[in-house]
């Protein structure tokens, strides 16, 4: 499997870890995420890491992907961090998801930041 999809209820959120997504990936990654947002409430978060990917990804699979971003706003994403340690990362994530595409180089500090957003929504 070239991505790992876990949802936490008590958190309210999605981890994805990716590990090369090619085009063949693409239909049962979107099932997963459909499936993931309809076990979560709104304002849930998501972490996607993609620390363990050897590139980025292509445009044709980055054009399949873009949909999920919409999936994520209709379903009331609360926040999204990418864990990514490349500018081209960096780049490619904030092109497909805009404002959703924060940035941290670990998935702890990453983690600290959703912590963060779910500590104000609460306050």
């Amino acid at each position: 499997m070239s991505y790992t999809m876990e949802v936490n209820v008590a958190k309210n959120q999605v981890i994805v870890r990716a590990y090369g997504l090619t085009e063949g990936d693409v239909p049962s990654y979107i099932a997963d995420f459909e499936n993931a947002l309809k076990k979560l409430k709104p304002g849930f978060t998501g972490v996607t890491d993609v620390t363990g990917s050897p590139t980025v990804l292509s445009p044709e699979v980055a054009a399949l992907l873009a949909p999920t971003g919409d999936l994520a706003i209709a379903a009331g994403v609360g926040g999204w961090v990418y864990v990514a340690d490349s500018p081209v990362w960096k780049m490619q994530m904030k092109r497909l998801f805009g404002k959703f595409a924060v940035h941290y180089p670990t998935y702890e500090e990453a983690d600290a930041y959703l912590n963060g957003l779910s500590n104000q929504s609460v306050n």
